[in-house]
């Protein structure tokens, strides 16, 4: 007879009740057929496991030393099991956070990855907090931008995915002087007044700064707002310009322009642990977003790459 699995639960289960009786019910079989597999198991190690007597069974001396062995090889395969079946199973609940309407879009479409698991969502202002939050473990997935151009490879426990590249362009007064051509240079706008977003913690403002001393110039800042609604309304009043996103909302009294040589360029991420349940799924889900995003499919299979303007 070859030892088996059953055969160490059994033995495990006579020394942790002391008796073969109880064993025996717990087992569902009866007291003579747990007997006799005791005693087929004895033959199998060469010595008695079990001392036998009217105060139920206790291990000898060889049977401490087959329980110890016994129990550990029992732990390590319900490790293995545990491990392998948590490996194809979705998580109990994704948690799901990020800047701006990628998060909420790509939310919609996880169940297409992960079809039995509830998803919990939340945004944030700052992409910082957004990174923070997952490499604490409050979240498992993360949306992101950065306009750092900054190596992400090996950034402690996380991983990320590079999505796509958004130049910013700049929002106008539709009354501006520069309004009128497509492209604009941002040396021209030298004079403006700007609005701005509050620091994200990824690199904004610091960019935006940069990139006027590359124009020749250092940018008068009186408007720093975080709502686009109240920026949009600077602009149409004339009061003042904004960098913005390319989807920023024109219409009335506010142009959209983009700026000359695109100094400023912004990076859409995904971000998760390596050791987390968005890991073995994570090519799948960065391939929806690139799909949301409309990103052309040379970011397919992108690494690390360049959180957030106006709009």
């Amino acid at each position: 007879m070859d030892l088996e699995l059953r055969h160490l639960r059994t033995l495990c289960l006579l020394a942790d009740t002391g008796s073969v009786t109880k064993a025996a019910a717990a087992l569902a079989t009866s007291q003579p057929a747990l007997t006799t597999q005791l005693q087929r198991i004895e033959r199998e190690v060469g010595g008695r496991l079990f001392h036998r007597g009217r105060a139920g069974v206790e291990p000898t001396e060889l049977g401490e030393f087959v329980l110890v062995r016994a129990r550990s090889v029992l732990l390590s395969m319900d490790d293995l099991l545990h491990d392998v079946s948590a490996r194809g199973a979705s998580p109990a609940t994704l948690r799901v956070g990020g800047v701006g309407p990628l998060t909420v879009e790509l939310s919609a479409r996880l169940p297409e990855v992960f079809p039995h698991a509830p998803v919990h969502v939340r945004t944030e202002y700052s992409p910082k907090l957004v990174t923070d939050l997952v490499r604490a473990g409050h979240l498992d997935l993360g949306t992101a931008i950065d306009y750092v151009d900054r190596d992400l490879s090996t950034d402690g426990p996380l991983s990320w995915a590079m999505l796509a590249v958004e130049p910013l362009h700049v929002a106008l007064p539709s009354a501006h002087p520069a309004a009128g051509a497509p492209v604009v240079e941002l040396a021209d706008l030298r004079g403006a007044l700007w609005a701005l977003t509050p620091p994200d913690g990824t690199g904004w403002p610091e960019c935006f700064y940069l990139a006027c001393q590359h124009a020749g110039f250092t940018p008068e800042v009186p408007f720093r707002l975080h709502d686009r609604a109240e920026i949009r309304e600077l602009v149409a009043g004339g009061r003042a310009v904004a960098p913005c996103r390319p989807d920023f909302d024109g219409g009335e009294g506010v142009v959209v322009r983009r700026l000359e040589g695109e100094p400023i360029q912004l990076r859409h991420l995904l971000v998760w642990r390596r050791d987390g349940v968005v890991q073995q799924a994570a090519d799948s889900i960065a391939r929806l977003a690139r799909e949301i995003l409309g990103a052309p499919r040379s970011y397919e299979g992108a690494g690390a790459a360049p959180g957030s303007a106006a709009g």
